[in-house]
């Protein structure tokens, strides 16, 4: 069970996506997206219905948590989990601030 103590030790930003590339199959994606000057460029993997395509993912501000302990998912090393969840078919959509958010703007709990 989650605790107070452990929620507020995840730090998760806004941030943009600048680019995606299909890793294996259409939905698959490796991510790069800008967490601002501070935190810099960060990779993250979306796996995400078919029928999106890379270009409307492009400049889509999204949420991640920043400092998750690196592992290795396929062959990328990755410490930043972009925040997602399923649409009505199952697909992962990533969850998206509804106004404007700087990039690296931090969420308060």
């Amino acid at each position: 069970m989650a605790t107070v103590s452990s929620s507020l030790s995840f730090d998760i930003r806004a941030g943009t996506i600048i680019q995606a590339v299909i890793v294996s199959s259409p939905g698959h994606y490796i991510l790069k997206v800008n967490f601002g000057s501070i935190i810099g460029i960060r990779n993250c993997i979306l796996h995400t219905a078919p029928h999106i395509h890379a270009e409307s993912l492009l400049e889509q501000h999204v949420c991640a948590i920043i400092n998750f302990p690196e592992f290795k998912k396929n062959i990328k090393t990755l410490k930043t989990i972009l925040l997602c969840m399923p649409d009505t078919h199952g697909y992962y959509i990533p969850i998206q601030p509804d106004h404007c958010i700087p990039n690296g703007g931090s969420l308060f709990l």
